[in-house]
């Protein structure tokens, strides 16, 4: 039976996977190394406001939630590409129980410190908004771009309508209609879902919805453009239907990824909006479908499924993507276990945030335990650096509704890149909520060759 002289000594040492190699945590800081540390006890959890180091990787760390917001299952972010801060970090927008509800809260960035929370209305005409994929404005702190969300058959007219809410009025007098996108679906009861938008706020695409059997399924895709009025409705025509449709942030590629491979071996589609070329990923070890990502300007950042790492897909290149980073420790074990959600929604778009978690269905794969359960950052230059942040304390086992997906810390980062907002469960305390990690922004350092990837033909499953 371990002594809890030998646990206490464990928790301060970091142990290099396939090597013989220790070494003592330190100083509690940012780590830029591939070494195991594991994570210690956890920390005394504060209530909401409350704050505590993460004690392997230095990094500040807020709870901005508790039971005061409301029960179990918690609260958290909804996904790395939807931001939970405003464009001034005055506000963070807050996913809260299991019904598509969310809340506001006041943020103050100077002092690291919350303010007051506010309820979210109902639309004018008393449908709900979809919460899940509202966008804050990039320009104006105040506003929040979103459609009506899932209401059955009900809706008045229709669901496919482009609003803009402005956080200072906090009634439904706040909703302003930006674009009635009814006349794309004539006499039905159909409705958007998962939104993206462009970095100047002018270009949207959503999923297009229609009620079938009393559910919605998956009609098509469609797309906005406010500065020419252009609107674009596609049906589905692919086997097994659409999965996501992403526009990049500089409103010019669309992304179209599909549930299953086709027959001609591809599962991803690139429509250029300017050139109205459309081009296709097939899934084989040259275009190497991105899987988790985000997209940045011009780019999509994610998954590859052929090196167990990161790369950068530039859409005017589309089948050379570059790997930034792979899940290794530093003489070449790999880790295919680790699941994540990448973050580009900084304006410095040279590094990307990642937060991962030990994929549960991953038993049989490779595991070193590297990066697990960690956020960290990837630069983006082909130098091959990270920096190490934090734990998430976060676990998955997929059993329970504060154990799955909502538990998924899905971090997203500030515009300035300070700060981070991620959901933990405290490693199964029966609840999670949302924490917010302070970081100092990346420093620019001279480019060092990159590191080389270890040969491998195992890959993991695109989702």
């Amino acid at each position: 039976m371990e002594s809890a002289w030998t646990h206490s000594l464990l928790s301060l040492v970091s142990l290099e996977v396939g090597s013989n190699d220790y070494s003592v945590f330190g100083t509690p800081g940012v780590k830029t190394d591939r070494a195991l540390y594991r994570k210690p006890a956890l920390p005394v959890r504060p209530r909401a406001g409350g704050k505590f180091l993460d004690p392997v990787f230095g990094t500040e760390i807020m709870r901005a939630t508790d039971e005061s917001d409301g029960g179990a299952p918690g609260l958290g972010t909804y996904y790395s590409h939807w931001p939970t801060f405003n464009a001034d970090n005055t506000k963070i927008l807050i996913r809260k129980g299991v019904n598509g509800e969310a809340i506001l809260k006041d943020f103050d960035a100077v002092n690291f410190q919350l303010g007051a929370t506010h309820t979210l209305p109902t639309l004018p005409d008393g449908t709900s908004v979809a919460w899940q994929g509202a966008i804050w404005s990039n320009t104006d702190p105040n506003i929040i771009y979103c459609h009506p969300g899932w209401n059955g058959a009900n809706y008045p007219d229709s669901g496919m309508k482009l609003y803009r809410y402005d956080v200072r009025v906090r009634t439904s007098a706040g909703y302003k209609l930006i674009k009635d996108l009814g006349s794309l679906a004539p006499r039905q009861p159909d409705f958007l879902g998962q939104m993206y938008m462009s970095a100047d706020d002018d270009t949207f695409c959503w999923l297009h919805f229609r009620i079938s059997g009393g559910n919605g399924i998956v009609w098509g895709y469609t797309v906005y453009r406010r500065s020419t009025n252009m609107m674009l409705d596609v049906p589905n025509t692919f086997v097994g239907g659409i999965d996501e449709v992403h526009i990049d942030r500089t409103g010019r590629y669309l992304e179209i990824k599909l549930n299953q491979n086709q027959a001609d071996g591809s599962r991803t589609r690139i429509f250029d909006l300017q050139t109205k070329v459309m081009q296709v990923l097939m899934v084989n070890a040259q275009d190497k479908p991105t899987g988790h990502g985000d997209n940045g300007y011009g780019t999509m950042v994610g998954f590859d499924a052929w090196a167990a790492g990161i790369h950068v897909r530039k859409y005017n290149d589309i089948h050379h993507p570059k790997v930034q980073f792979v899940f290794s420790t530093s003489n070449g074990t790999l880790d295919w276990t680790l699941d994540f959600h990448l973050s580009m929604n900084a304006t410095d778009q040279n590094w990307a945030t990642v937060g991962t978690y030990y994929n549960p269905g991953s038993t049989t794969l490779p595991h070193s335990g590297v990066f697990s359960d960690e956020i960290f950052q990837v630069a983006l230059d082909g130098s091959g650096r990270f920096r190490r942040l934090c734990h998430t304390r976060s676990a998955i086992d997929n059993l329970t509704a504060t154990t799955g997906y909502w538990a998924v810390p899905k971090p997203n980062i500030s515009k300035d890149g300070r700060f981070i907002a991620y959901t933990s469960n405290w490693e199964k305390s029966g609840r999670y909520d949302l924490f917010i990690a302070k970081v100092d922004p990346p420093v620019p350092t001279p480019m060092r060759a990159p590191s080389t990837a270890p040969a491998t033909t195992r890959r993991r499953r695109i989702s």
